[in-house]
């Protein structure tokens, strides 16, 4: 698809337009999401299909002043200690992977205007995951199932319901595995039982439409090196 095509802040007419148009945004307007069009994203995400209807996730939805207190604890969080996810972040990668996330990183930190030597400009641009990229709503996923790899599947495909009816709405999404990285600090701040494991999370709202992060439309590999019909 062209990219001076896509519109990131209208609605997604059709499941197509959904999937050819979504990316992740990291820079949303300061506008407050109303709570009925957040009700409907989440209520009917809970369609997601899951392993024998187990239904291995609990959602929480935070705004407002709420959203802002979780975002200075996380931030402060990662300036003063290490990451401490609950599930295994991914450490191997084939090679043709790692190339892809490699020239990703780079396109990401050029629209940013961020030199790759410079570890200052990317440290701050990482820290901006904990406040949420300023969007005026946080998600978080949280699951009390043993996470093993049909839970995870499980909770890709809710994710994907998300991302997919966020799109429906004009709203814009960006899933964040950094949002797993403290969830001592979730945990306390949404006083979750310590067997609730805090997996992931997502920025939503309104995109900025002037935004040249918010144009920049992550590319895709042929087809035909990844698709094969019989």
């Amino acid at each position: 698809m062209n990219q001076e095509l896509i519109s990131i802040h209208e609605v997604a007419k059709s499941v197509t337009e959904a999937m050819e148009t979504r990316h992740s945004i990291r820079e949303y307007e300061t506008t407050p999401i109303p709570e009925e069009v957040l009700k409907r994203i989440f209520e009917t995400s809970l369609r997601s299909p899951s392993w024998k209807n187990s239904q291995p996730w609990k959602v929480h939805i935070i705004s407002g002043a709420k959203k802002e207190k979780l975002a200075d604890s996380l931030t402060k969080a990662a300036m003063e200690s290490s990451p401490a996810p609950e599930t295994n972040w991914p450490e191997s990668y084939p090679s043709d992977a790692k190339k892809r996330m490699f020239d990703l990183g780079m396109k990401i930190y050029g629209v940013a205007g961020i030199d790759r030597k410079d570890k200052e400009a990317r440290d701050q641009f990482m820290l901006r995951n904990f406040s949420f990229f300023g969007a005026p709503t946080a998600v978080f996923i949280t699951s009390k199932f043993d996470l093993n790899f049909f839970v995870g599947i499980d909770l890709g495909c809710f994710l994907q319901s998300v991302l997919l009816l966020a799109r429906e709405e004009g709203l814009g999404t960006c899933p964040q595995a950094a949002l797993g990285a403290f969830p001592q600090v979730v945990r306390n701040e949404l006083n979750l039982p310590n067997d609730e494991k805090v997996i992931m999370g997502l920025s939503i709202g309104y995109p900025k439409p002037n935004s040249d992060l918010n144009r920049f439309h992550t590319p895709r590999e042929e087809s035909s090196d990844l698709l094969r019909f019989y």
